[in-house]
């Protein structure tokens, strides 16, 4: 029975490590992965709860302040008696107090203060968001490198599989004595020279297997690979630059984040204006006493504490009248911070406008190259399928296929280049416009 325990826990571990080397990662999967373990977004989220502690201390401050206090005091030695005459004694001296204060009136400071706070908790949210777009952004970037080196690692292993087959040919030529023996070293170089290039190729699409790794902070897997994507390919003749701008107004963190910082900084201003105004506070307190001589004839305490109960209530009226203009250059800071910040927010909309701009000629030029490649891969198929049948005929030298070749991997590198450029700039675009990275 033990030994069947144990075969069946090797069998369960055994098809874990299986199905973990077959997982490949979604681009969804990269994303929330390398979002849930970024070290910038997880001081954002603790930004936005900072502001949140900030906002329950404002509200709180329309409460009243509530202090209780008690003291004790004793004395020894000569002191004058009631006989205007000095005696020995020893006093023991007690007092006990409550007061409390609320403010009835600051000026609009505490109200202006906590519209303050809910646009800078706006802000820091829409911060957390920017960080967010940017890290997936850069996902986004890493995860369609990885795409892209694959299939240049692909082509390169395709050209060794046809260097391989010319080499078999290439040997049947000779013994046919179509071909002198020299051709068979040409291609044996030329093999050597596909091998290097796919070995490039092959470490080019390790590291950027590595850069993604590291930009998710993924660490300890062995195994990692990623998901392939809908790659086809579709005009953007319905778009526009100014529609998609007009779109990204209104979603993009990085608006929604400048537009917040205006509003506090607005209301940041009013908060400094109210130090022009009078400040009213209302409060009561309450104290008694006990007091205690060794010559003297002493109430008990309870009649003391109870004799001795003073209550007051009163008004605390605070004008002010002249404080070295520093309410006047405070506010004038204020105002000028505020005009930075609207100045900052038109920024923000012109730099997302050239972004977008941007991004849809990149896109733009990228689907004219990949129509042009398209062509150009068609035509370089159809040379060298005619160049292949002339050398097998023994009518053409090496050279003359491998330069063939060769062109016909260029032209197939490139399109796979402006392919997978035009996807990216293309999903960037349907982001800007309010929709996901990964729809």
């Amino acid at each position: 029975m033990k030994k069947l325990i144990v075969a069946a826990v090797a069998a369960i571990v055994f098809i874990a490590n299986i199905q973990a080397q077959n997982k490949k990662w979604s681009l969804k999967e990269c994303i929330d992965y390398a979002i849930l373990h970024n070290i910038e977004v997880k001081q954002s989220q603790n930004r936005i709860k900072s502001l949140k502690v900030e906002r329950n201390t404002l509200k709180s401050s329309f409460l009243p302040d509530l202090n209780v206090g008690a003291s004790q005091r004793f004395s020894f030695g000569r002191a004058l008696n009631q006989d205007n005459t000095y005696e020995d004694s020893n006093i023991q001296n007690s007092s006990f107090s409550a007061s409390a204060e609320m403010p009835l009136f600051t000026g609009f400071k505490t109200s202006a203060s906590i519209t303050r706070n809910k646009f800078d908790i706006l802000a820091a949210e829409a911060n957390k968001e920017l960080i967010e777009n940017n890290l997936s952004l850069n996902v986004t970037n890493y995860y369609f490198q990885i795409l892209l080196n694959k299939e240049i690692y692909r082509i390169a292993q395709e050209q060794i599989r046809l260097t391989k087959e010319q080499e078999i040919r290439t040997r049947i030529l000779i013994e046919n004595g179509k071909v002198p023996q020299s051709q068979l070293y040409d291609v044996k170089a030329q093999l050597a020279d596909d091998e290097l290039v796919a070995t490039e190729a092959r470490n080019s699409l390790r590291l950027s297997f590595l850069d993604l790794m590291q930009l998710m902070e993924l660490k300890g897997e062995e195994y990692f690979d990623v998901d392939s994507l809908d790659e086809s390919i579709v005009s953007m003749e319905s778009v526009t630059p100014e529609g998609i701008y007009a779109s990204a107004l209104s979603c993009m963190p990085q608006i929604k984040q400048a537009h917040y910082s205006l509003q506090s900084k607005v209301k940041s201003t009013k908060v400094v204006k109210s130090g022009y105004y009078p400040q009213l506070f209302l409060g009561a307190g309450i104290n008694t006493g006990y007091y205690y001589s060794r010559r003297a004839m002493n109430p008990s305490f309870y009649q003391q504490f109870k004799n001795n109960m003073q209550k007051s209530i009163y008004f605390t009226l605070s004008i002010p009248l002249f404080d070295r203009f520093s309410t006047r250059n405070r506010v004038k800071t204020a105002r000028l911070e505020e005009n930075n910040a609207r100045l900052s927010l038109e920024n923000e909309k012109k730099s997302l406008y050239k972004d977008i701009e941007k991004a849809y000629m990149d896109a733009l030029a990228a689907f004219e190259k990949y129509e042009s490649t398209t062509k150009a891969v068609a035509a370089n198929r159809e040379a060298h399928r005619y160049a292949l049948e002339k050398y097998m005929a023994g009518k053409s030298a090496v050279y003359e296929y491998n330069e063939i070749k060769m062109k016909l991997a260029d032209a197939l590198s490139q399109q796979s280049q402006t392919k997978y450029t035009y996807l990216l700039k293309e999903r960037i675009l349907a982001f800007y416009s309010c929709h996901s990275l990964v729809e």
